[in-house]
């Protein structure tokens, strides 16, 4: 199961911002330890991807405080809206990606 599902349901769970981050991170990170461990064993990982891997690491540290920052300042009902824009955005350019290839 992708992300749009699970930010769907924790929405219509209407969880905190923080309940909503810790519930998504407890899925992501061993789903995608477990993808990374199935695309090593297909011989899928070359040293591209390390090098790719460790050139984001600048941008996506400094991301995660700013994320942690954000996430405590935001209260329910703005989080929310976030959420739903951040959904209908995602549904927008897959829309626009399927009409694309036809």
């Amino acid at each position: 199961m992708n992300g749009p599902p699970l930010v769907i349901y924790g929405a219509m769970r209407r969880w905190s911002p923080q309940h909503f981050r810790a519930t998504l991170q407890g899925y992501f990170l061993p789903a995608s330890v477990v993808a990374m461990a199935g695309y090593w064993f297909a011989g899928l990982w070359v040293p591209a991807v390390t090098r790719y891997f460790l050139m984001s690491l600048p941008i996506a540290l400094p991301a995660i405080f700013i994320g942690r920052m954000i996430n405590h300042r935001l209260r329910g009902d703005a989080f929310l809206k976030y959420v739903h824009a951040g959904l209908v955005c995602v549904g927008v350019v897959l829309l626009i990606q399927a009409i694309r290839q036809k």
